[in-house]
């Protein structure tokens, strides 16, 4: 598997895909998971116009790790912060 980067103007995500193809339908339902604020906000929805799709670097793959891990950990922090 290869990691893609796929990417709109303004955000990207990662994906694990065999080929470009795999990761553009990939990368769209990411997107649009990713866009539901945008959907909230103006109460419709929103096109996902994929710009980019190719190769992620390593210093974009580890940038992209840390920052879920980073998410875990407020998330956990948050919980434990709600739970008294």
């Amino acid at each position: 598997m290869t990691t893609w980067l796929v990417a709109t103007l303004a955000r990207y995500v990662l994906v694990e895909a065999e080929d470009e193809s795999t990761a553009r339908e990939l990368g769209h339902v990411a997107l649009y998971d990713l866009y539901a604020d945008l959907r909230e906000r103006y109460g419709r929805d929103v096109p996902i116009n994929i710009l980019t799709v190719r190769h992620a670097t390593e210093s974009e793959i580890d940038q992209w790790r840390w920052h879920h891990e980073m998410l875990a950990r407020e998330a956990e922090w948050q919980a434990r912060r709600q739970d008294g």
